[in-house]
């Protein structure tokens, strides 16, 4: 059982997805992001300051980009191709790709949309899971039951609601209640028991979560996965430098909402993002800050979001964007066929090039 700070912090931290939801929404109403299923989970729609708006876009469009990667990349196996079995392909004739069941696992998902979006466009994997408090899948499980439009997307008849409707069972997609500090002997049986595979190329997705609980926690659910899974992808979205003037002060403001940090010190640097997975054996990991995402967006990218609104505070964003990144790390456990192997990381690999 946690104390009772401890769930008054908890508490703060569901707070969280109804601030992110709401800045979403702006960026979507704004033309930012195209994503027709984030007003449903929004009462008071609020138009947020260009600088959130820039944020949430870049946010999202990034962690959207490696996801839509990981779905899409796929392999030629011996069988279907006359070249080196360690040929590898991402366009290629349809006759010769092999379509390899793929999983995906958003930890503390809150009000995220990104299995109904990418589905609605035709980009699906074999099982989407996703992962929050149960006070926070109820609210989300009572949407999507009551909304066709989500209902549609998962197209499962034998849909069923659990646990007194916190989560959801559906053939390719899962919405299951739990602590992420309780991972491997709480979340992990809950994932086994419906039908989560570690031998599957899987993407585990932390959109501004591992930050919030203590390193250990979070050193834990990285351990798991790189010693369960046969290849894995990690992606984590969150706040860096909390040492430089700027860093204090992000810190300050939002203590004084009651929210604390306790990972962005274990993890302060791009250097100390990667070396959180290098250091437990994962294969290859980076991390960018998001000017670094934001310079990489082409011309036409730039010219058409610069056409949204008027956005003048160039040196604020780039001072907050030196305070958020994206890391990312890949593995794959030697397989019984070493070109296999080569297969498996070629496709991590290619979900995450800029």
């Amino acid at each position: 059982m946690h104390d009772e700070p401890q769930v008054a912090r908890d508490d703060v931290i569901k707070g969280t997805d109804d601030d992110a939801i709401i800045s979403k929404l702006s960026a979507v109403n704004l033309g930012y992001l195209d994503d027709p299923f984030v007003k449903h989970f929004v009462k008071r729609p609020s138009r947020r300051p260009p600088l959130i708006n820039r944020g949430s876009y870049l946010r999202t469009r990034s962690l959207d980009t490696f996801t839509e990667q990981f779905i899409k990349t796929s392999v030629i196996t011996q069988s279907a191709s006359t070249h080196s079995p360690t040929t590898t392909a991402t366009t290629t004739t349809p006759a010769a790709v092999a379509g390899i069941k793929k999983q995906i696992v958003s930890l503390g998902c809150g009000s995220d949309t990104r299995y109904f979006k990418f589905k609605a466009n035709g980009l699906s994997v074999h099982k989407y899971f996703e992962i929050d408090f149960p006070e926070s899948t109820a609210k989300k499980a009572a949407v999507i039951k009551k909304n066709k439009a989500f209902t549609d997307i998962i197209g499962d008849p034998d849909l069923k609601l659990g646990l007194g409707g916190t989560e959801i069972y559906s053939k390719d997609y899962c919405l299951l209640s739990g602590d992420l500090r309780e991972f491997t002997e709480s979340i992990v049986p809950k994932l086994k028991a419906q039908g989560f595979d570690t031998s599957l190329p899987t993407l585990f997705l932390s959109e501004c979560v591992l930050i919030y609980i203590q390193p250990g926690d979070s050193d834990a659910i990285v351990n798991w996965v790189g010693t369960n899974m046969d290849a894995s992808l990690f992606v984590v979205y969150e706040q860096i430098n909390p040492a430089d003037a700027f860093g204090a002060m992000m810190l300050r403001n939002l203590r004084a909402r009651q929210i604390e940090l306790p990972g962005i010190h274990a993890y302060p640097s791009l250097k100390s993002q990667e070396e959180r997975f290098t250091s437990r054996g994962w294969q290859a990991a980076q991390a960018v800050n998001m000017n670094r995402l934001h310079e990489s967006l082409s011309e036409q990218e730039m010219k058409r979001i610069s056409s949204l609104e008027i956005f003048d505070e160039v040196e604020e964003w780039q001072l907050l964007a030196d305070h958020y990144c994206v890391a990312w790390a890949y593995q794959a456990k030697p397989q019984q066929s070493e070109p296999h192997r080569a297969q498996l990381i070629h496709l991590l690999a290619n979900a995450v090039t800029l």
